[in-house]
């Protein structure tokens, strides 16, 4: 039996994927796809210079890369000799935010394109996730960053990791997660907090770009009742509220 995707490439258990995107669709397609290969998924800080993404590209030997258009001039010299880089189109509501022109959004003819990979190939049957988690750098602000490969964690320690999600983050099989994601998912707790709520049939919501009164809009629209954020985002939405004299009610919040 071929391997699908990634795994023509030699991508396999205890390899590493590294994704340099920022909040998108694509980044959970790449995030599932590497576990679903026993791999890790490697989330790499997109404010990094060519050099910093470099050694987490090398530190955790990707065997594969995914990133959006506009970030290419910092991840193409950072690329490790003969790995493959996939390109996703940056999409206008992320463009529009960090105010991308156009020109910078769009692959090249000879692009290899994430969205060809992940759609020219059938689905994976019958094949179970493994208990390998996202592969998340520290910021490196003592030295290098350092990442710790968790192995796979096996029934026991998974059933505790799920009753965690559920005391701490709200996410349950029998509880539909209505999440908007504001945080970078290159981040833990944003990262883990999105993909957990995907994979339990939840409804994410994700935000290019903090901005407090948009994310109060859409905690509105989408009857959002779960977050995860930093303080700074929290007192932020706080002062919004405060200002417009409007009617969101922070129900729970983490972070």
């Amino acid at each position: 039996m071929r391997r699908p995707g990634l795994g023509e490439l030699g991508v396999g258990i205890g390899d590493s994927i590294g994704i340099v995107l920022r909040n998108d669709f694509a980044f959970f397609e790449a995030s599932y796809a590497a576990q679903r290969l026993g791999a890790y998924s490697v989330p790499v800080n997109w404010h990094g210079k060519t050099q910093e993404i470099a050694y987490v590209l090398n530190d955790c030997g990707a065997k594969a890369v995914v990133a959006h258009v506009d970030l290419l001039p910092e991840v193409v010299p950072a690329m490790p000799s003969g790995v493959p880089l996939f390109v996703v189109p940056t999409p206008p509501e992320i463009a529009a935010a960090y105010r991308i022109t156009d020109e910078r959004c769009r692959p090249s003819a000879d692009a290899l394109q994430w969205g060809d990979l992940a759609t020219c190939f059938p689905p994976v049957v019958g094949a179970a996730g493994r208990g390998i988690s996202s592969m998340i750098y520290t910021s490196g602000t003592t030295g290098n960053p350092k990442g710790a490969r968790r192995l796979d964690i096996g029934a026991d320690p998974a059933q505790l990791r799920t009753f965690l999600m559920d005391e701490v983050f709200g996410i349950a099989p029998d509880r539909v997660v209505r999440a908007v994601i504001t945080g970078p998912l290159y981040h833990s707790a944003p990262n883990a907090y999105g993909l957990y709520a995907v994979r339990m049939g939840g409804l994410a919501v994700l935000q290019p770009r903090f901005d407090a009164e948009e994310l109060l809009r859409l905690i509105e629209q989408y009857r959002s009742r779960t977050f995860t954020w930093c303080p700074l985002c929290l007192s932020g939405c706080c002062i919004c509220r405060r200002r417009s004299n409007g009617s969101t009610t922070f129900h729970r919040s983490n972070g």
